[in-house]
């Protein structure tokens, strides 16, 4: 079932994301980049239980741009208030990728505010796991179950 592999494998890959970012401290500053990808693809698991077409989605609110993306979620989505915790996150993903164009290097979220979009991330990854009866530590496993999250 195509629809059960991509929602395991959205999971995986945002638990391989923060799981690297558990590596290299969520202060790191190139952990700022990882915790958004792994939003993204927290996300996407979601989007594809509701039968929401991420790619439209992200299309019609531009890249990145989580909290457009949040208005495509059914209000009775019971996860869309966690990601709404996190679309700050959006800044770092966007804009401190590269220097400005006056060169300077943007600063990563402070120690306390990376932490906690970590833990917000963690928190949803898991929510998402008992959801979807998925363990990310499996090789190509998928998901037992696809449906939304009410």
């Amino acid at each position: 079932m195509p629809k059960a592999r991509f929602i395991c494998s959205s999971l995986m890959k945002a638990f391989s994301q923060l799981q690297s970012v558990k590596k290299m401290t969520p202060s790191d500053p190139n952990a700022p980049i990882l915790m958004f990808y792994a939003a993204e693809n927290l996300l996407m698991a979601v989007f594809t239980s509701e039968n929401c077409d991420y790619g439209a989605a992200s299309r019609k609110h531009g890249s990145h741009q989580l909290d457009g993306m949040l208005d495509e979620l059914p209000n009775d989505c019971k996860i869309k208030s966690k990601f709404e915790g996190i679309v700050t996150l959006v800044a770092y993903a966007t804009t401190y990728r590269y220097p400005t164009p006056a060169g300077r290097i943007q600063e990563p979220p402070g120690k306390e505010e990376a932490e906690g979009y970590y833990t917000a991330l963690i928190e949803i990854l898991n929510m998402c796991t008992t959801h979807f009866k998925v363990d990310v530590r499996l090789e190509q496993p998928e998901a037992g179950s696809v449906s939304p999250m009410r």
